[in-house]
C-alpha cells in the first residue's frame, strides 16, 4: 500500500519536471551527482589539479567546491566515468538544474522508495519523448567542447607545448661529404677517364 502512494507522488512530480525539459532519470542523476563527496575523492582532486594547471598539488576543498563552468564540467565528466554511465551527463542541463534551486529542495524532501522510483522513471522514459537540445550546436563530450571553446577564444590549451613559428637561421652547417653520384654519372666518368 505504501508503494502505490510513493509511485503516485513520483508521477505527480513527473509533469512539472518534464515541463522544465529534464527527464525524471536526469533529476535522479543530478541529485546523485550533487550529493557525491567530491571533496573526499582524492582521484578527483588530483585530476582537477591537472585541469587547474597545478598538477603537483591536489586541488583544495575550496577549488573542488567551486561552481564555475570548468569545475562543474569536470564533475559531470568524472561522475559519468565513475558511475559507468552509458551517456555522459549533460553539463548545461545540470547547470540549469542547479540554478533552479528551490524546486530541487522540494523534490529532495519528498520521501520515495528507490525501488519504485527506478521502475517509475523507466516507464516515464519509455513514454516521454526526449527533449530537443535548446541550441543548434552539435553535442560533444564536455572535454572536447571545452577544448573547442579554448581554441575559438584563442586561449592556451593546458598540456600543449607552445612552439614558436620562427625558423632559426644562421645555425645551419655546410655539408662535409661529397655529393653522391648517380649510377649513370659514374659510368660517364669512367668512360671519360678510360678514353
Amino acid at each position: 500500500m505504501d508503494v502505490t502512494s510513493n509511485s503516485s507522488s513520483s508521477n505527480d512530480q513527473a509533469p512539472s519536471m518534464s515541463s522544465q525539459g529534464h527527464q525524471p532519470s536526469d533529476i535522479a542523476l543530478f541529485e546523485k551527482l550533487k550529493a557525491y563527496p567530491f571533496t573526499a575523492d582524492r582521484e578527483f582532486a588530483k585530476g582537477l589539479a591537472i585541469i587547474l594547471q597545478h598538477p603537483d598539488v591536489p586541488a583544495s576543498e575550496d577549488e573542488v567546491n567551486r561552481t564555475d563552468d570548468l569545475v562543474l564540467q569536470a564533475k559531470c565528466f568524472y561522475f559519468s566515468r565513475k558511475e559507468n554511465l552509458p551517456k555522459a551527463i549533460d553539463f548545461t542541463a545540470f547547470k540549469t538544474w542547479l540554478q533552479s534551486g528551490p524546486q530541487n529542495e522540494s523534490a529532495r524532501n519528498t520521501p520515495t522508495d528507490p525501488h519504485t522510483s527506478t521502475t517509475d522513471t523507466s516507464a516515464d522514459q519509455a513514454s516521454a519523448p526526449t527533449p530537443a537540445p535548446p541550441t543548434q550546436e552539435p553535442s560533444y563530450p564536455s572535454s572536447f567542447a571545452h577544448i573547442v571553446e579554448l581554441i575559438t577564444t584563442g586561449q592556451p590549451i593546458p598540456g600543449i607545448q607552445q612552439i614558436p613559428d620562427t625558423v632559426l637561421e644562421g645555425h645551419d652547417t655546410p655539408s662535409t661529404k661529397p655529393r653522391r653520384r648517380k649510377p649513370w654519372e659514374k659510368e660517364t666518368t669512367e668512360e671519360t677517364c678510360s678514353t
